[in-house]
């Protein structure tokens, strides 16, 4: 099960809240330095979501300034990539030769291995995505280079924004957090679209963008349905199975490839998970949409080079985390 954890300075001494603040997020998120010039101390709270694949914080805070300085990197090394979206105060951002102010409904898109600053001159709020850098594949090394600011001037990128905000608070607010339910990968997907809208790389427009979008979280919340078909995700989304395989198409794969890769994903996060070893093989297959075990085995096996026996057997062998 993914842990959520949740922090607050108010009810801690002035002079200790910078202190724990910096703990926490060492490690929830990533080793930092913060400052605060506020008369009464810092004054922040922060709930953090761990989705497997990619971790999610909501931030709230009085002014403060955050920096992470080389000496912090090479002592807490992480290769991430941070997707800072504003929802409250304006802020300022600087990280090599780059420096730029943010508002409201902005985003920026930075690494974590590069230092940097962010500062918020009033009492501000974020929604933080922590992302491993692999994530992004072709669009890392555009992202090593520089970090990237996203605001709502263009239609399809208004409608992304929106899109992952509202991704973000219904991850945040989700009741059952296990791995068979959090569509994060929906969320994933916004991000990866915001970033080729600023890297010159083909996106789709605000509408397919949408339909796109409606049809990724259509097929998380009904991926153990073993009869799921493009033409039900069309249906859903009020396309024709034609035109919605043309979308599909632009990212160079099928719908059925799709939902076989996001099968086949989240049966892998659910056999590596030590808090589901007395479930058996096939039933993890059966409960992520796989009616066949003989055909399970063979895709699985295709997808990662290893069975799924392999799998839980080298979960299995790692020891607890005290």
């Amino acid at each position: 099960m993914p842990i959520v954890s949740r922090i607050s300075t108010r009810n801690v001494p002035p002079h200790q809240r910078l202190d724990l603040w910096e703990a926490y997020n060492a490690q929830a998120l990533v080793g930092l330095k913060c400052s605060s010039f506020a008369e009464e101390g810092l004054d922040a709270a922060q709930d953090n979501l761990d989705l497997t694949t990619l971790r999610l914080a909501d931030i709230r805070g009085n002014p403060h300034v955050i920096e992470r300085p080389p000496p912090l990197i090479r002592a807490t090394p992480k290769e991430a990539v941070f997707v800072s979206l504003i929802l409250k105060s304006d802020a300022f951002f600087y990280q090599g030769a780059e420096c730029f102010t943010l508002k409201p409904g902005e985003l920026v898109l930075y690494t974590t291995d590069t230092p940097y600053l962010f500062g918020f001159t009033g009492n501000m709020r974020q929604l933080l995505f922590d992302v491993p850098l692999d994530r992004f594949q072709d669009q890392a090394q555009v992202l090593k280079r520089k970090p990237i600011r996203i605001g709502p001037e263009q239609t399809t990128q208004r409608v992304l924004l929106n899109e992952l905000r509202a991704q973000a608070l219904a991850l945040l607010n989700m009741q059952d957090t296990s791995p068979a339910r959090v569509p994060c990968e929906a969320a994933l997907n916004v991000i990866l679209n915001l970033l080729a809208t600023q890297t010159g790389q083909p996106y789709a427009s605000a509408l397919a963008a949408r339909y796109r979008l409606q049809a990724f979280t259509f097929i998380e919340e009904h991926l153990p349905d073993p009869e799921l078909t493009a033409t039900q995700v069309a249906k859903a989304v009020g396309l024709s199975t034609r035109h919605l395989s043309r979308l599909f198409a632009e990212e160079h794969q099928s719908v059925a490839h799709f939902i076989l890769k996001r099968r086949l994903e989240r049966t892998k996060a659910a056999l590596s998970d030590p808090a589901l070893q007395r479930q058996s093989v096939s039933e993890i297959a059966y409960r992520h949409g796989f009616s066949s075990q003989a055909h399970f085995s063979r895709v699985f096996r295709a997808a990662f080079g290893v069975s799924p026996s392999d799998v839980r057997a080298q979960a299995a062998s790692v020891p607890d985390k005290q």
